[in-house]
């Protein structure tokens, strides 16, 4: 196996999300989008984050489908982002594709504000009212 598929196939953290489902962050993904397809003020941010992330996706506050690509999952929470001055609380977005098994992070996207339009039956998963999860 050569250096290219070992980081391909390297999982660098798994998570359980609370409907049960492992979600895994590959080493590639991390290097090659995450960090490296980001200015360097957005990658250190986004690598800042990362213990966060995972436990996000463990304890998210929704899940919702992503209306643009069939097959993917929004896992959306609130994160504290280290600033120089100060920290930030944020809006996180995670984006997880479910196509494959097991599912696994693509990206994450921590904002300032959230706007995100929920149609009926896109919500999978409600912190506030987790018995009533669906999918």
């Amino acid at each position: 196996m050569n250096g290219n598929n070992q980081l391909e196939n390297s999982i660098r953290w798994s998570a359980v999300d609370p409907l049960g489902r492992k979600i895994v962050l590959y080493d590639r993904t991390f290097v090659s989008h995450i960090i490296s397809d980001h200015e360097s003020k957005d990658a250190a941010n986004r690598a800042a984050i990362e213990q966060q992330v995972q436990f996000s996706i463990a304890k998210p506050r929704f899940v919702i489908k992503d209306r643009s690509h069939e097959g993917r999952l929004k896992y959306l929470d609130l994160v504290d982002v280290p600033e120089v001055d100060e920290d930030k609380i944020k809006t996180l977005t995670i984006i997880v594709d479910t196509n494959v098994t097991p599912h696994k992070v693509l990206t994450w996207i921590p904002k300032r504000s959230i706007n995100e339009g929920v149609k009926k039956g896109e919500r999978i998963y409600d912190a506030r009212m987790a018995d009533k999860a669906r999918l």
